[in-house]
């Protein structure tokens, strides 16, 4: 089904079923890159929206057969498509300006707000929420654990 290993199609059931809230078969497609994130691939938010993501939640929904095909396309991706743990280290590392592996937590939040593929400031928030990421006194926090925890995910999704 959907040209997947049975293990990962069971897989994706399985988070499929999680997102499905009122156990209807079907997951609000604002939830497709969650869903894939769920499953280990980090898609920016424009490659799930060519593929359906609606940017507001209710106006779309999908069933699991029409989910597969969909994770079935980025499983096939090479890692390296979705940034890796050395791609996220290597870029806040520009923001570490002693070298000691802390950064600003204002700085990383402004930068997913402001720049490339903006986040809302909400999302930035439940994703700082998610990784348990905290600053210290001086407003600093380790990148390092912060991407560990982003690459482990799954983040818990939040009803608009």
């Amino acid at each position: 089904m959907a040209d997947l290993p049975s293990d990962k199609v069971d897989e994706a059931k399985q988070v499929f079923d999680v997102f499905d809230k009122k156990y209807e078969g079907k997951v609000d497609s604002f939830y497709i890159g969650d869903m894939l994130r769920s499953l280990g691939i980090y898609p920016t938010q424009a490659e799930c929206e060519k593929r359906g993501q609606t940017k507001k939640t209710g106006e779309k929904f999908l069933k699991v057969e029409e989910f597969l095909p969909i994770y079935s396309e980025f499983y096939k991706m090479p890692a390296k498509n979705f940034g890796t743990y050395e791609d996220f280290m290597e870029g806040l590392k520009l923001f570490d300006k002693e070298s000691n592996g802390l950064m600003s937590l204002a700085e990383l939040t402004q930068v997913l707000v402001a720049m490339a593929e903006k986040l809302e400031p909400r999302v930035v928030e439940e994703i700082l929420r998610s990784t348990n990421t905290k600053d210290d006194a001086e407003g600093m926090f380790n990148y390092e654990v912060f991407v560990r925890a982003l690459l482990q995910g799954p983040f818990p999704n939040e009803s608009t």
